[in-house]
C-alpha cells in the first residue's frame, strides 16, 4: 500500500472546530443538490475517477515502485481535511467467491500501515458494500498517520469479470462521518475504463 500524505492543517483545525459542529445534518438523496465535479481519466489504475470540485481538491498520479495510485487531497481551507486513494490491479480478475478474501486481507494491511494494533487487525470483519458499479467489501478503522490520529474507511471491490479496486478515505479521528457525502459522490462513479 502506497504511503499516505501528510494532513497538514492542525492549526486549521482548531480555527474551524466550532464551525463544524454547525453543519447541518446531510439530506435525504431526493433533496441532495448535484455538485460539479472534477473527471479524471487515469490510464495509470484504468479508470475513470470523479473529485470534489466545489471547492476544488487536489488530485495527482503517485508513481510506486510497487503500483501506482491516484490521491486526492481536500484543499487547505476545507475541513475537516481529507484524503482519498485509490489503487488497481488491472492484470488481476478475482471471482465473487474469493472477493471477501482478497478484501480482509487488503483492508487489513492497510489497518497495519495506520499503526492498528495485530489484535484490532484480526477483528475487523469488512462488511458487503456498493459503490455504483462496483460491489465489494469495506470497513472502518482508526490509526493513526504522521502523527496524527486519523480515521480511515477502505473499500476493495470490482464488477464480476473485471480487476479489482481499492479505494480509501481518510481525515480526523471522529470526522469520518462528515466525508459520508465525498465519499458517496467520488466512489459512487469510479468506473472502469473501456
Amino acid at each position: 500500500m502506497m504511503p499516505m500524505r501528510r494532513l497538514t492543517r492542525s492549526t486549521a483545525v482548531l480555527l474551524v472546530l466550532v464551525a463544524g459542529a454547525l453543519l447541518p445534518p446531510l439530506a435525504p438523496a431526493a433533496e441532495r443538490v448535484k455538485r460539479e465535479m472534477q473527471i479524471h481519466k487515469v490510464p495509470e489504475l484504468g479508470l475513470e475517477i470523479w473529485v470534489e470540485n466545489e471547492p476544488p481538491w487536489d488530485a495527482e498520479v503517485m508513481k510506486a515502485v510497487t503500483l501506482p495510485s491516484f490521491v486526492v487531497q481536500s484543499p487547505a481551507d476545507y475541513y475537516p481535511p481529507a484524503v482519498m486513494t485509490y489503487i488497481s490491479l488491472p492484470a488481476a480478475t478475482v471471482d465473487d467467491t474469493a472477493m471477501l478474501g482478497m478484501a480482509t486481507t487488503a483492508i487489513r494491511r492497510a489497518a497495519e500501515n495506520y499503526r492498528v494494533t495485530p489484535a484490532k487487525r484480526i477483528a475487523l470483519k469488512p462488511q458487503p458494500a456498493i459503490y455504483g458499479e462496483f460491489s465489494g467489501f469495506e470497513a472502518d478503522f482508526e490509526g493513526w498517520a504522521n502523527g496524527e490520529a486519523v480515521e480511515v474507511k477502505v473499500f476493495v471491490g470490482h464488477v464480476p469479470g473485471r480487476f479489482p479496486v481499492a479505494m480509501q478515505a481518510y481525515t480526523l479521528r471522529g470526522k469520518l462521518a462528515q466525508l459520508a457525502e465525498p465519499t458517496r459522490r467520488a466512489w459512487g462513479h469510479v468506473k472502469y475504463l473501456r
